[in-house]
């Protein structure tokens, strides 16, 4: 999985493990900016894969959790990051309880899920995340053009349609939540103080390599009635 997505971003002369971390970095700093602790949190990856964003997340969180529909991923990312917890995943109904956790990420995985399932899944996130909780959601941006030719050089991406701010808003207003901030970011795949600076002014133009949206759990979930 890692060889696959350090191949089709080969070009930007970074690791995929380095646009883990970076993804982390946003995430603690956005969220500060909320007045939240990321520290003090229960968090849960959905779609954790080998666990290469989980092992920069683990030391920054209270408790992780991860889950993924791939057991042998599962296998890889307990070995990566022993400190975390990892569960199975049918890829409908999360093995949590419902108010289970303070933050619930989901990491270039929206994608993944076709158009039919996309709203059910963002209820999913809803459900598990506690009332006041937050839900994160990375995607790649489709107005990038070096994201794109990222992604379709990814075999592990072939045919996925990718997702606008405006598209994720939309689907985690539909589930209830609550939209509290989006930022763009990546901009450019320098690393340290001056690649976070660079991030941090451009954060409102829509024009970096990634996206996140970040939304609030409202108090009372209901999931919507499903016919028989």
């Amino acid at each position: 999985y890692e060889q696959a997505v350090d191949r089709s971003i080969s070009f930007t002369g970074r690791s995929a493990s380095f646009f883990a971390q970076r993804k982390v970095e946003v995430l603690q700093q956005l969220l500060a900016s909320l007045g939240r602790n990321l520290g003090q949190s229960k968090v849960l990856d959905v779609g954790c894969g080998t666990g290469m964003t989980d092992r920069h997340l683990v030391n920054r969180v209270r408790v992780l959790h991860g889950v993924d529909i791939s057991e042998e991923m599962l296998t890889q990312a307990q070995r990566t990051v022993p400190e975390a917890h990892f569960h199975g995943y049918d890829g409908k109904t999360l093995p949590f309880a419902a108010d289970s956790f303070d933050v619930v990420i989901a990491i270039c995985v929206l994608h993944h899920v076709p158009v039919s399932l996309q709203s059910k899944f963002i209820e999913e996130l809803h459900r598990v995340a506690l009332p006041g909780g937050l839900i994160a959601i990375f995607e790649h941006n489709p107005a990038n053009p070096l994201t794109r030719r990222a992604v379709h050089g990814c075999e592990l991406d072939l045919g996925v349609i990718l997702l606008s701010v405006g598209v994720v808003e939309l689907l985690l207003t539909s589930s209830g939540s609550r939209i509290l901030r989006h930022q763009y970011f990546l901009f450019t795949p320098l690393g340290g103080r001056i690649g976070a600076a660079i991030d941090r002014r451009l954060r409102r133009i829509p024009l970096g390599g990634q996206h996140l949206v970040v939304a609030e759990a409202t108090s009372h979930f209901e999931p919507r009635p499903t016919g028989n």
